[in-house]
């Protein structure tokens, strides 16, 4: 019984060594924009003969969990398709908040670090350090904040209380009048502004000019 067990044990280990294998260079090739990447599987099929990963299908990625499509073949050699439920570190290197950061600050490479963190759950695009002073955050960072795109927005190019040029007018002829913004702005955006003691919306061209939309 015992050597029964032995060579049953060695079978597994044999069958699942090869999938282990199978299995990081699977995750790293459909990851390789990770700099490191850590695993461990959460849940297996049961009661499998052997298993292969599927590469007809793709692998799914939810924050910190990645689904794995494989197939699984029984005793009999017949196959069933199956997910294999992975939970993940992916390392990158990001921007980290040194400092607390106040909402509506305008950002600078003072206030951040760069570091390899896990940024697997999180859930929109990394800030590069090149493109910083283009933003400012948009909530409170305590210190050790991974900075990621949904934390910022751009700078406005028009604050509110600006003064500002509106232009209105048809078939060549410009109609313009000085008006103040009602709130802050980026080109292309619409935005309120005020003139005569009436409120207005105008399309932002750009830091002193504005067109007229209604």
């Amino acid at each position: 019984m015992k050597i029964l067990l032995l060579i049953l044990l060695g079978f597994i280990t044999l069958q699942a060594k090869p999938f282990d294998e199978a299995l990081r260079t699977y995750l790293h090739n459909n990851l390789n924009s990770f700099e490191k990447i850590e695993y461990s599987i959460v849940q297996m099929p049961k009661n499998f003969e052997r298993i292969e990963i599927n590469n007809e299908r793709n692998l799914k990625l939810v924050k910190n969990f990645a689904y794995i499509p494989v197939k699984v073949f029984d005793k009999k050699n017949k196959v069933s398709l199956a997910l294999i439920t992975v939970k993940v570190k992916l390392y990158k290197t990001a921007l980290v908040a040194a400092q607390k950061v106040n909402a509506n600050e305008n950002l600078t490479v003072a206030q951040f670090e760069s570091k390899i963190k896990d940024v697997a759950s999180i859930e929109s695009s990394l800030i590069e350090p090149i493109d910083l002073s283009l933003y400012r955050s948009r909530v409170s960072m305590k210190e050790g904040t991974i900075l990621s795109q949904d934390l910022v927005e751009l700078i406005p190019i028009v604050s509110k209380g600006d003064k500002v040029i509106v232009h209105a007018g048809k078939n060549g002829v410009d109609i313009s009048i000085e008006a103040i913004t009602r709130e802050d702005g980026n080109s292309g955006e619409i935005i309120r502004v005020q003139a005569d003691s009436k409120i207005f919306k105008a399309k932002v061209i750009d830091k002193y000019n504005l067109m007229l939309v209604e």
